[in-house]
């Protein structure tokens, strides 16, 4: 009620645009026509529009990947909604908590496939370590550096077999960088796949750059 008084009585012409109940902004209506460009950051106006936009969406997920039965509520709207939005940023992450079962994984993937964003996920078998972990950190870094595909890695408490999973993960979300991912041989044949890419950037193709 404080904060109500504050916006009319200072900024009464924006009054009504500030306190509108709910506030829906993304740039998802482009899933429905991913050759547009760029896409559009929008008020989306209300949860009407909003889950008009997102069953379109979700029919499209179930034609192409295993059916999700979501219901669109208008929390679920919110979450998806905000969902979308770090997943649009460069760099964007998330911490999504709530008692499982709450539909943090499916709406991750349906903001994940509105934002044309691949998922990863480690799938864990008997025996699972920290150097499988390392292996399955191999395959996304060069799905992302190399073939250049928006990925969301999707990473639950489930996924967490060893306590080395998450000082790995951290190191992710610190700087980017898994130390000593690559062995020598190996970064050899990364330089190898981007050479092309670096000269036609203009960069000197040397094993710094």
């Amino acid at each position: 009620g404080h904060l109500t008084d504050l916006i009319n009585s200072n900024f009464n012409k924006e009054a009504d645009v500030v306190l509108r109940d709910p506030i829906l902004y993304g740039d998802y209506r482009a899933a429905l026509n991913p050759e547009t460009e760029p896409r559009v950051y929008e008020d989306l106006q209300d949860f009407d529009a909003s889950g008009a936009l997102f069953t379109e969406i979700l029919e499209e997920y179930n034609q192409t990947f295993n059916p999700m039965n979501i219901v669109l509520f208008e929390d679920a709207l919110d979450h998806a909604t905000r969902i979308h939005r770090v997943l649009r940023m460069i760099e964007g992450h998330a911490l999504l908590v709530g008692v499982g079962g709450s539909g943090k994984q499916s709406l991750t993937r349906l903001a994940a496939f509105a934002a044309g964003c691949d998922i990863f996920e480690i799938q864990l078998c008997r025996g699972y370590n920290e150097d499988s972990f390392k292996e399955d950190l191999k395959i996304l870094y060069n799905k992302l550096g190399i073939d250049h595909k928006p990925t969301v890695f999707l990473f639950t408490e489930g996924h967490v077999v060893e306590e080395g999973f998450l000082e790995l993960v951290n190191n992710m979300l610190t700087t980017g960088q898994v130390p000593a991912l690559f062995p020598d041989d190996e970064k050899e044949v990364i330089i190898g796949n981007v050479r092309d890419e670096v000269m036609k950037a203009g960069i000197n193709p040397n094993k710094e750059n």
